[in-house]
């Protein structure tokens, strides 16, 4: 008995010394994780529809100091009141704005001290109503209806200057500031230069439109600088998402071909965030495709498949 009692208390001694030893082993869950640092990411377009979506999620990740960029001080009281931000974290600029003027060099100073660039700017287009009551008329008179058409929501927000002239701004003076990566939100459609995109806003004399080719021209810039860097091409933007759905990623406007070819603009900035922390670079298309019995929200697993392959190369011959 007392050989036995004396065996039980060295395991018990055992057990207690063991326990000890994990709990301050640098491995233990009781250990204090290192600290570190967030990156402060830059979001200009922060105001639109979907760098709204990107913003906010990068307000959630506690890995991210997202400062979002804004036209207006309307754009920057939303940012606040609805999402949370401080003052700290949004900027009114325009990267349309002359390189002189303070509109610009508040774009500009946003970039110091940040390590990833997101760009979601885009030229806006707006219906004009009085278009929609020639075509009907031309439909009562039973002759060729037409198209509708467009302006720019501003008088300097035509493609050339926000999706061409602004991008290379926001570019060369984040490769100044010494970011890591840029990470734009672009379209698909920029092989076709017959795309229907293309004819929105343009004039008589061929001014004014041209939307995906300059966007593209903006994008082979991108690749001459030595940054690192991620172009989504997403398509049809979507603000209603199917209850369950999966990406769909490919290059070279492949995915034009299919049917549906639309994308929840949450699933959009949840790629851009992805995109943030993947190494290297990475050009493709993307869209979003409902599943039947699956679960909730978007199944992202095919853009690490994809990225992770690397198997398909975007194209841009021409």
């Amino acid at each position: 008995q007392i050989m036995r009692f004396t065996i039980f208390i060295a395991a018990c001694v055992a057990v207690v010394t063991e326990g000890f030893v994990l709990a301050t082993s640098p491995s233990s869950s009781l250990a204090t994780p290192p600290l570190q640092a967030t990156k402060k990411v830059v979001v200009t377009g922060a105001g639109g529809k979907t760098g709204q979506l990107l913003f906010e999620k990068l307000l959630s990740d506690a890995a991210y100091e997202p400062v979002g960029v804004v036209r207006s001080t309307k754009k920057a009281a939303l940012l606040k009141k609805k999402y949370g931000a401080s003052d700290s974290q949004v900027v009114i600029g325009d990267i349309s704005a002359d390189v002189s003027s303070s509109e610009w060099t508040a774009v500009s100073e946003s970039l110091e001290g940040a390590e990833i660039l997101c760009v979601v700017t885009s030229a806006v287009p707006v219906l004009l109503k009085r278009s929609l009551a020639k075509m009907m008329f031309r439909k009562l008179t039973r002759r060729e209806v037409g198209r509708p058409e467009f302006k720019w929501s501003t008088p300097t927000g035509t493609p050339e200057n926000v999706d061409y002239e602004g991008q290379v701004k926001q570019f060369d003076a984040a490769v100044a500031a010494g970011v890591k990566k840029i990470v734009v939100c672009s379209s698909m459609g920029g092989t076709q230069d017959d795309n229907f995109l293309n004819t929105i806003g343009k004039q008589e004399d061929g001014s004014g439109g041209d939307i995906l080719k300059w966007k593209r021209k903006a994008e082979k810039y991108l690749l001459t600088l030595p940054v690192s860097h991620a172009i989504v091409h997403p398509g049809g933007l979507t603000d209603k998402p199917a209850a369950s759905r999966r990406l769909v990623c490919d290059v070279n406007d492949a995915l034009l071909d299919r049917k549906k070819r639309s994308i929840f603009r949450g699933d959009v900035a949840a790629v851009m965030l992805k995109a943030i922390a993947t190494e290297g670079n990475q050009v493709f298309d993307v869209i979003s495709e409902e599943t039947e019995g699956g679960n909730e929200g978007c199944d992202m697993s095919p853009y690490d498949s994809f990225v992770e392959k690397g198997e398909k190369v975007y194209a841009y011959e021409g």
